[in-house]
């Protein structure tokens, strides 16, 4: 398959909308209007049995779950730089994750997402001026 690069301009407030897009399209979801809620947003990923998913030991995130799955259950709140993801995943963020803060949104529908959420956290804060995301401990 022969690949070509895209240069989509997408307005800054619309990105999470893109990737959601973007994402479905790439991972093969034949996504129809039933499977969204009224807004035309997706609904709330879950297996059929109503468990939340978990995220595929292939992912690219992988690396990042593990590593926060790992974190003591008695911390509750845990920063950590770009820098240091790209080290624990062993392979760098896309060039996204460094530029716009919807990259770093809670949504089960993006796999980078789903590393942090599975594993127990949500992103509560991101610094792009200085490339570092604040994570809190979810109950469960």
């Amino acid at each position: 398959m022969s690949l070509i690069e895209v240069i989509v301009l997408v307005p800054e407030e619309r990105v999470g909308d893109f990737y959601r897009v973007v994402g479905a399209w790439m991972g093969g979801d034949d996504t129809t209007q039933s499977a969204q809620d009224g807004r035309g947003r997706r609904k709330r990923r879950s297996s059929a049995d109503g468990t939340p998913l978990t995220l595929s030991a292939s992912s690219r995130y992988a690396p990042l779950n593990k590593h926060l799955g790992a974190v003591p259950k008695t911390t509750k709140s845990y920063e950590l730089s770009l820098d240091e993801i790209t080290k624990i995943m062993g392979a760098p963020l896309p060039k996204s994750a460094y530029d716009h803060r919807a990259w770093w949104a809670n949504t089960e529908s993006h796999s980078q997402a789903l590393a942090w959420i599975s594993a127990g956290w949500k992103v509560e804060g991101v610094d792009l001026d200085k490339k570092t995301i604040s994570l809190v401990r979810q109950s469960r």
